[in-house]
């Protein structure tokens, strides 16, 4: 059963500098079913950027490379959010636009979805559900 999200901030939340508000939308209309985070290879705070949006309250954990100091190729990377939030690595759907990430999370035992456009994106997170 999955009981958590976590997005990809560049490519995914953050479209060419735009809120992706297809995203948004689905974050605030489940916020109540299910923890979200955003993990990150960006060297910028996440948090305030999510905040001026409107959506940053909707997000349990905001966590980058350049704040853990791991690189978003490491396992490890991904285990941080997983030990903060207690979860598994099977009760969490991880959505990124990057393959290699997706690979280390996929191997972790995460649910996987390598996003390339909006068009299906919410019928690839449901189907995963």
């Amino acid at each position: 059963m999955t009981k958590a999200i976590f997005f990809d901030f560049f490519g995914v939340i953050n479209l060419a500098g735009e809120l992706n508000t297809e995203v948004a939308d689905f974050v605030k209309a489940n916020h109540d079913k299910y923890k979200f985070a955003v993990l990150s290879a960006a060297e910028m705070d996440l948090q305030s950027w999510l905040d001026t949006k409107g959506i940053g309250q909707y997000f349990d954990i905001v966590q980058t490379t350049a704040e853990t100091g791991i690189s978003k190729t490491a396992p490890e990377f991904f285990i941080i959010p997983l030990k903060k939030l207690n979860l598994q690595a099977d009760e969490v759907l991880f959505i990124d636009d990057i393959e290699t990430y997706i690979l280390v999370a996929d191997k972790l035992g995460f649910k996987v979805v390598l996003y390339d456009c909006n068009a299906n994106l919410i019928d690839q997170i449901k189907a995963k559900l």
